[in-house]
């Protein structure tokens, strides 16, 4: 081999041995990201760009690691500088259509998810299946991704990916992951898929660790833990599953093991600001409001910028009554979060600020906010019907409860305040269909009946019908002796003070009426009530009547 021939030989070796090593450095960072470390894959990856500022799949991969870091800015610079230097590279495309799906933007996200795929399976392009298949599943955690998922489109993106691939473990994860969200009662299918990607990848913790989630949010503790277990044999350097399992240890009120877990979290992300972050959301969710609300603002004075942080001080503050500082906190961060990246809970938290200082009508209204948007807890219309009430805002109080009735998360106490509510707003019919379900719920107590009694009372203001009468007279045959010598001594005198009127005022039986006022005088319960039956007793009509029976008819 001549001088010149052995030199391109050295050149062209070397060469290899770069882009070995650089696909090697890429590789590093993705794992990285997976393990939720960051600022070293971020820093990893600009190492590899400051060598290649024009490897495609670089940039793709740093604007991923943005876009896993809730930056959607920085890492739709990083997607659209992937596409300058490389306008071929499909996943870049993808990437922008992801951003562009979380700010809401559809139409121009679906055009650059088009974009991405017309590309990647352009015949001309010859671009191996895998990375077509990728394609199809990056398009797939767009669709899934952000308040507004289009599950129907997602799955149908992961299963052109899976066609294509049928070995790629991420988009087995995905596809469960999509599952899960069509579908949270039934664990069973997302789990299978889960299992098939730690099949196609046994050394990757990943998959295991989804399956603790999913335990997890089923509130199976113990079963997430034993995941979360296993996830950390596989890769004891895997972060995201002492997270993991720090929340199912808090989920049992395991609060020390929960804390070390977080610690060894710590460790595997020290110096990183979003594991800080996390920390400090961990802290407000085990009710340390006080440490929580010390590191935010100690991260703050270090300069870190970060509304998730401005979130959960504004939270703390909140728990930790701090009225006036609450209102500012939350007032900044509203100020700076993007409309689509709201959350429930921060409206929850803006009316509870609201009630703090005074204005229960107006926390209510925030609240009722919050209970309608998107993927809400349906019992923060129970909050928002408890601030109207001490409002004095029953009609709007019955909305919340109304409300709260219609959702799919019904209980036996909804209706329960609902007919309290609807009466006190002179909404009897309202109120007497509301005790009429509690009744069907509970037939066996006598407050269902007690309700419907006084919705009753109010549907006849004239005494025309005394259509009350029936729904009185169960009341006091479901209360026991001691609780109408105790406790409901008040509920029971109200019932035989309403018999005893209809007896004296509506069929003349004023020896029956005469018991009943008799028995209202006996219970003595101090009320204008015992002093009216008093009075009743020594009239000219009773004083002289003997005594009938107080029988329940």
């Amino acid at each position: 081999m001549n001088q010149k021939n052995f030199r391109n030989a050295l050149l062209l070796t070397a060469f290899a041995m770069g882009a070995g090593v650089q696909a090697q450095t890429v590789a590093e960072a993705i794992a990285l990201t997976e393990s939720e470390r960051f600022e070293k894959a971020a820093t990893t990856l600009r190492s590899v760009l400051s060598a290649s500022p024009t490897d495609g799949e670089a940039w793709f991969y740093l604007g991923e690691n943005y876009f896993e870091n809730d930056r959607e800015d920085s890492a739709s610079y990083c997607y659209t500088k992937g596409v300058e230097v490389n306008p071929r590279q499909p996943l870049n495309h993808a990437g922008m259509g992801k951003v562009l799906w979380v700010k809401g933007q559809r139409d121009q996200a679906i055009a650059k998810f088009t974009e991405a795929i017309t590309i990647a399976t352009d015949k001309a392009n010859k671009f191996p299946k895998k990375l077509q298949a990728q394609t199809h599943r990056e398009v797939a955690e767009g669709y899934f991704s952000g308040n507004n998922k289009d599950l129907a489109k997602a799955m149908a993106a992961v299963d052109a990916a899976i066609a294509l691939d049928a070995t790629d473990s991420e988009a087995y994860i995905l596809k469960g992951d999509i599952m899960w969200e069509q579908n949270p009662t039934d664990a069973s299918q997302p789990i299978a898929l889960y299992k098939k990607a730690s099949d196609l990848r046994t050394t990757s913790a990943k998959p295991v660790a989804r399956r603790g989630f999913v335990y997890h949010r089923a509130k199976n503790y113990d079963a997430a833990i034993a995941e979360y277990d296993k996830a950390i044999g596989i890769e004891p350097g895997f972060a995201p599953a002492y997270r993991g399992r720090a929340e199912s240890y808090f989920g049992k009120r395991d609060f020390q093991k929960a804390k070390a877990d977080y610690d060894e979290y710590l460790k595997l992300n020290s110096g990183s600001q979003s594991a800080m972050v996390r920390y400090a959301q961990f802290l407000y969710l085990v009710q340390d409001y006080k440490p929580s609300l010390e590191l935010i603002e100690k991260l703050q004075t270090a300069g870190v910028e970060n509304n998730t942080l401005m979130r959960i001080k504004g939270y703390d503050q909140v728990e930790l009554k701090d009225s006036a500082n609450a209102m500012a906190t939350l007032d900044a961060y509203f100020a700076k979060q993007p409309q689509d990246k709201v959350v429930p809970s921060d409206l929850q938290y803006y009316g509870r600020a609201v009630a703090l200082m005074g204005n229960d009508s107006l926390a209510g209204e925030k609240i009722m906010a919050a209970a309608a948007m998107p993927n809400a807890d349906p019992d923060l219309y129970m909050e928002a019907g408890t601030y109207f009430q001490k409002a004095k805002r029953f009609d709007r109080a019955v909305a919340a409860y109304q409300a709260k009735t219609n959702s799919s998360k019904v209980a036996v106490n909804d209706w329960y305040y609902l007919g309290g509510a609807a009466q006190k707003a002179g909404q009897y019919e309202v109120a007497d269909m509301a005790w009429t379900k509690y009744i069907e719920k509970q037939p066996t107590i006598y407050q269902g009946y007690l309700g419907r009694a006084r919705a009753n009372v109010g549907l006849d203001p004239e005494k025309q019908t005394w259509q009350a009468k029936p729904y009185f007279e169960e009341a006091l045959r479901k209360m026991k002796p001691e609780e109408i010598a105790g406790k409901a001594s008040k509920d029971a005198e109200e019932a035989m003070f309403y018999l005893a009127f209809h007896h004296f005022y509506g069929s003349k039986d004023v020896a029956t009426a005469k018991c009943w006022f008799q028995k209202v005088k006996d219970l003595n319960t101090g009320t204008e009530r015992t002093k009216q039956s008093s009075d009743m007793l020594m009239s000219k009509e009773l004083k002289d009547v003997a005594a009938g029976t107080c029988e329940l008819q």
